[in-house]
C-alpha cells in the first residue's frame, strides 16, 4: 500500500475571528533554516517588512515521516539524511490593518551529518559455484561499536562480514549492506540478476509514488522499483501542468479533485525495448475551515487546540442523517459516527498518537473538513 501523508491547515489565533482572506504574493512570510546538527533544525519565520505575525502553524514530511509544531520557532528532529515538505502557515497583519493567511513551502534537502559524511557503504560481488560471495568494501569506519547486516533482497539476511550466499531465482534481487559505526549508519545497494535477457516489463518495473499534501501544495515522490536500469520520470499533475525529475514540489492555483500521475520510462541490457507504467494519486485541494476557542462564534469549529484526552466539534445547523469520519495522515478512518441535531459533539481521543488529524462531515450534498489536533504529553 502506498503511504500518504495529508497536511490540513490549523488556523489558531487569540484574535475572535481568524483571516481567511489568502495574503498577496508580495507579503509571504517565507522562513529561515538553521543546521543544528544531528538532523536536528530550527525554522524561524521571516515575514515582510512592517507585517506581524499572529499565529504559526508549521508542517514537515515526506511519505514515510511527519511532524507539525505550533509554536513560532519550530525544532524538528529528521530521521536522517533526506528530501522533505516543510510549511509555514501564518496569520499576519500590517499594523492596524485587516489580518491574512500566508502559506509558504518549499522542498529541504537534509545532507549527511558533517560526523558521519566519511563513513561510506559499499561491496562487490563474486560468483562463486552457484553462489555469490559478497566483499565488504565499506571506507571511513568510525570510533567505536561497528555493526554489518545484509539483505540479499530474496528475503534472506546475515551479519557475517564477508558472507556467500546462493540465489534460487533469477531476480533481479536488490542485495544491501547497511554499517552502523560511531553511531553513524551507511547503506549501500546494488541489484543482481541471475537469469537470461528480455526480462517482462512487469519484473523490472514496479511503480510506485510517495505524495505530501499541504493546502492547496503537494510534494510528490518517485518510490518506483526499478532494478537498477536507466529510467525516465515525468509528472502530470492534473490541471494541465506537467514536469519532470524527483522529487517536486506543485502549488495548485485553484481548489478541486485532481489526479497525480507519474509515467515511468525503463530501458537497459535485460529489456530490448523501453518498458512504460504509471502510478496514480487523487489529490483533493480543499482548504480546511478555521480552528477556534471555544468562545468563538466562528463555525465550524473543533476545539480545544491541541487537545489532550478529548475533543470537541461544533458544526452549526446540520441536515438529517450527517455523518462524521475522523482520518490519519494516511487516509486510514480512526473513528467515526452520526452528527447530533444540535450539530455539537464531543469526541474521546486518550489512544490517539500525538499529531495532524483530519475530521470531514457529510451534511447532505456537502461536506466540511475540519483539522484536528493531538498535543503531545
Amino acid at each position: 500500500m502506498l503511504q500518504r501523508a495529508i497536511f490540513i491547515a490549523v488556523a489558531l489565533s487569540a484574535l475572535p475571528t481568524l483571516a481567511q482572506t489568502p495574503c498577496a504574493t508580495t507579503d509571504t512570510t517565507h522562513f529561515t533554516v538553521l543546521d543544528q546538527g544531528g538532523y536536528n533544525y530550527q525554522f524561524l519565520p521571516d515575514p515582510p517588512t512592517g507585517w506581524t505575525v499572529l499565529t504559526h502553524e508549521w508542517a514537515f514530511g515526506r511519505p514515510d515521516f511527519n511532524d507539525f509544531s505550533l509554536y513560532p520557532i519550530a525544532n524538528v528532529q529528521f530521521p536522517g539524511p533526506g528530501t522533505y515538505l516543510a510549511c509555514l502557515r501564518a496569520n499576519q497583519q500590517e499594523g492596524l490593518g485587516y489580518p491574512c493567511v500566508s502559506t509558504y513551502c518549499e522542498l529541504l534537502i537534509v545532507p549527511v551529518d558533517v560526523v558521519c559524511a566519511g563513513l561510506n557503504a559499499g561491496f562487490s560481488i563474486d560468483p562463486q559455484a552457484g553462489s555469490i560471495l559478497f566483499n565488504d568494501l565499506t571506507t571511513g569506519l568510525l570510533p567505536g561499536y561497528n555493526t554489518t547486516a545484509w539483505d540479499f533482497g530474496d528475503g534472506t539476511t546475515s551479519e557475517e562480514a564477508s558472507p556467500v550466499h546462493t540465489y534460487y531465482g533469477a531476480g533481479p534481487y536488490q542485495a544491501c549492506l547497511t554499517v552502523n559505526s560511531g553511531g553513524c549508519k551507511a547503506t549501500a545497494c546494488n541489484w543482481i540478476y541471475l537469469g537470461p535477457p528480455n526480462v517482462p516489463c512487469t519484473t523490472l518495473l514496479q511503480p510506485a509514488i510517495g505524495l505530501i499534501q499541504y493546502e492547496r501544495t503537494i510534494a510528490v515522490f518517485d518510490q518506483s522499483v526499478t532494478s537498477g536500469m536507466n529510467t525516465t520520470l515525468n509528472w502530470d499533475f492534473g490541471d494541465g501542468t506537467q514536469a519532470s525529475g524527483s522529487p517536486l514540489l506543485h502549488t495548485y492555483a485553484y481548489d478541486g479533485e485532481f489526479q497525480v500521475c507519474g509515467n515511468i520510462g525503463l530501458w537497459g541490457p535485460l529489456t530490448p525495448d523501453t518498458c512504460m507504467a504509471s502510478a496514480c494519486e487523487t489529490v483533493y485541494t480543499i482548504v480546511s475551515a478555521g480552528v477556534a476557542g471555544a468562545g468563538s462564534a466562528t463555525v465550524p469549529k473543533v476545539y480545544p487546540v491541541p487537545f489532550t484526552d478529548r475533543f470537541n466539534v461544533d458544526l452549526g445547523t446540520v441536515d438529517r442523517n450527517a455523518r462524521w469520519v475522523l482520518m490519519d495522515q494516511l487516509g486510514r478512518v480512526c473513528k467515526d459516527g452520526d452528527v447530533p441535531a444540535s450539530g455539537s459533539f464531543a469526541v474521546a481521543g486518550e489512544e490517539m498518537a500525538p499529531g495532524v488529524y483530519v475530521l470531514r462531515a457529510f451534511m447532505g450534498n456537502t461536506s466540511r473538513i475540519l483539522t484536528v489536533v493531538k498535543g503531545r504529553p
